[in-house]
């Protein structure tokens, strides 16, 4: 049986090709019309779009050095007071571009006269109409109801968004722009051997909960890995910063579930650390995302075969993708159509 979600897993390649072609140009530019004199970000959105967002906010104070904060859209348009400032720009992400939330919170801004982007998969939408700078994401149509290259397409456009913020500071983004060319390819090859992930799927589809650990932008992949095993499976999956599951947190090991630990280079050494205090005291199933062979004695691997930083943040929402995928194949799960979801449009 040939399943939606797969099929748009394996065009994700494809999509970030065609997305590098269209916005950046041969003489190495980034082609997007932003505003100038932005101090600040605040990203507005929701669900995958929302954890989209999360990755690359971190990536903007740290690496751009530019002040960025997330807001879930159904928590700002509800909210009494939502003070404007003048040298922020506000980012509404959305597939359709008609999602509810978000086009409410975006009237919210653009009556108060904020200044808006945003960035979606449909071009003519009511996000795209009413923001005054717009990036179309251009993944195609998105037939299953779990967001997967939309979010791809969402998370290369945030990035590129990043670089332009860099290069408009006079830094010099050409190695930047030579390694995400690559990309593509990177994911074309990971994408063609999956054997750690289908057998990390079996183990999972064997326990009805499970927890996932992140820290730094991968806190926002924990989540989005959680949703999307949620939606798939059913199975209840709950994300936690690395190290605050410690203050308490950790107490919901004694219900047995599958540990799932993020611990690509930069957060290796921290959670080392925390796993071993966890086991201490737990013994639980593991499964670690690593780019090394293996991190820990007693658990998984699923190896992510690269040192680049942006390519392990893609290849980890990928594995989360086939992870959440499989796992609900194997519970016999109908993976495009999960009962009771949709998605939440006008």
């Amino acid at each position: 049986m040939t399943y939606e979600m797969e099929k748009e897993i394996l065009q994700q390649p494809q999509v970030l090709t065609n997305l590098i072609n269209r916005y950046i140009t041969k003489e190495n530019k980034i082609s997007f019309n932003l505003p100038e004199g932005i101090k600040k970000l605040t990203f507005i959105a929701s669900g995958s779009s929302y954890h989209c967002a999360g990755m690359v906010a971190k990536i903007f104070r740290e690496v751009a050095n530019i002040k960025a904060s997330c807001e879930y859209a159904s928590e700002f348009y509800i909210s009494k007071n939502i003070f404007i400032e003048r040298q922020t720009l506000y980012i509404f992400i959305s597939q359709s571009g008609e999602t509810l939330d978000t086009v409410e919170s975006l009237k919210k801004v653009k009556a108060d006269g904020g200044k808006t982007l945003c960035i979606t998969n449909c071009k003519n939408s009511s996000l795209w109409k009413m923001c005054d700078y717009k990036i179309l994401s251009e993944a195609g149509e998105e037939k299953s109801i779990a967001s997967t290259k939309a979010l791809i397409a969402q998370l290369l456009c945030m990035y590129l968004v990043m670089l332009e913020f860099l290069d408009s500071k006079g830094h010099n983004i050409s190695q930047e722009l030579k390694d995400i060319k690559k990309l593509p390819l990177f994911v074309k090859d990971f994408l063609a051997d999956t054997s750690q992930i289908q057998n990390a799927a079996q183990k999972l589809a064997k326990t009805p909960n499970a927890v996932i650990l992140g820290a730094k932008y991968y806190y926002s992949v924990a989540k989005e890995g959680a949703l999307k095993i949620k939606e798939t499976s059913y199975i209840d999956a709950n994300a936690y910063p690395q190290g605050e599951f410690l203050h308490g947190h950790m107490a919901v090991l004694n219900n047995k579930p599958l540990l799932i630990a993020i611990a690509v280079e930069e957060t290796k050494e921290s959670m080392e650390i925390i796993l071993s205090r966890i086991f201490k005291d737990y013994t639980p199933q593991l499964i670690t995302i690593s780019n090394e062979d293996s991190i820990f004695p007693n658990g998984l691997n699923i190896k992510i075969n690269t040192k680049n930083n942006i390519y392990n943040l893609f290849a980890s929402v990928i594995t989360f993708q086939l992870l959440a995928f499989k796992t609900a194949i194997a519970l016999g799960r109908n993976v495009d159509k999960p009962l009771g979801l949709k998605k939440v449009v006008k």
